[in-house]
């Protein structure tokens, strides 16, 4: 799911943006290759046979990474105007969206977001920056209201970067957070909805009936969270548990006069009756190899994102939640 909330796109400007990992060296757009400003695609394909980039942990933090060597650039009817370095906090960690207002973009990243002044595309200037993490950290703006997913089970509601030890926290966020940036320059952390599989990414809806509220469609994909850390949780599916959280998306209401009220409105389960999606079971046999292989070279579990799957041991179900 994608947020769409009367943002004012900057076309010219091509930003950090979603799923980029940031690196601690900057470049220009002098290091670019001559952009194919024709309206007929290129041939060859420039993208073929392009170098890979590598990464390397970062000596400041090694639970981060950042780019040794870019990888090759090509592009096709688009001009790099700017490549800018985040600041520090930020190095070494997911960008994963762009929301836009008037002359700002505020960009997601998996510990927080930055707004950009881009009123010269050619020099982004930082104009702040909030440290907050929590991935996704998708990011949408509606008039005064910033919002941000969380599904990590690392985020916190004080934002605090030490993350949550035990299995069952009582001070872990997964879900929304609502931010007043009505002073852009100093938003102000007003409300946190939580929700039983945290928000991946999220949309935000307008309802031309309901003028004192707007709302955000939420999915995450990301397991769901003990009923002990909060009430009503279970990972049951639907044919066990009428409530449990599996094939549903959450819908929050946001009263315009009073955000700090935000609450979850509905849980419609949208995708109880989807059909399985078509398998090859070949394909699905060698996944499941390389999957543990490669678990077992992190030294880890082969446990996925999304947690365990729905029915397991039984038969093939349908999507249990949207990813974006």
């Amino acid at each position: 799911m994608k947020s769409v909330a009367r943002y004012l796109l900057a076309p010219a400007l091509l930003l950090a943006g979603a799923c980029a990992v940031s690196s601690s060296s900057s470049s220009s757009s002098s290091s670019m290759p001559a952009a194919d400003m024709s309206m007929s695609p290129p041939s060859p394909d420039p993208r073929v046979g392009l170098r890979p980039g590598t990464m390397a942990r970062y000596a400041r933090d090694t639970t981060k990474k950042v780019i040794v060597q870019p990888a090759a650039e090509a592009a096709w009817n688009m001009r790099l105007l700017s490549n800018v370095t985040p600041a520090e906090p930020f190095v070494g960690v997911t960008h994963s969206d762009l929301a836009f207002t008037g002359k700002y973009a505020i960009q997601g990243n998996y510990d927080g977001y930055q707004v950009w002044d881009i009123s010269n595309p050619r020099a982004p200037r930082l104009y702040d920056e909030y440290v907050c993490r929590g991935s996704q950290s998708d990011v949408s703006v509606y008039r005064n209201l910033i919002f941000v997913s969380g599904e990590a089970t690392s985020g916190r509601l004080d934002c605090g970067m030490q993350g949550v030890e035990d299995s069952v926290g009582r001070e872990r966020f997964r879900g929304i957070r609502i931010f007043d940036a009505t002073d852009l320059a100093h938003p102000k952390y007003i409300a946190s909805v939580q929700t039983c599989r945290g928000s991946h990414t999220h949309t935000v809806v307008e309802d031309p009936s309901d003028k004192a509220n707007v709302y955000v469609y939420i999915s995450g994909s990301s397991a769901v969270r003990p009923a002990a850390e909060l009430a009503g949780c279970s990972d049951l599916a639907p044919d066990v548990d009428p409530n449990g959280e599996k094939f549903r998306i959450e819908v929050i209401q946001i009263p315009l006069a009073h955000p700090e009220n935000a609450h979850v409105v509905s849980k419609p389960g949208i995708l109880t009756a989807l059909a399985p999606a078509p398998r090859n079971t070949a394909r699905v046999l060698q996944d499941s190899i390389e999957r543990v292989a490669a678990a077992a070279a992190r030294g880890g579990g082969a446990g996925g994102r999304g947690g365990r799957p729905a029915g397991r041991g039984g038969p093939p179900s349908g999507p249990v939640q949207c990813h974006d």
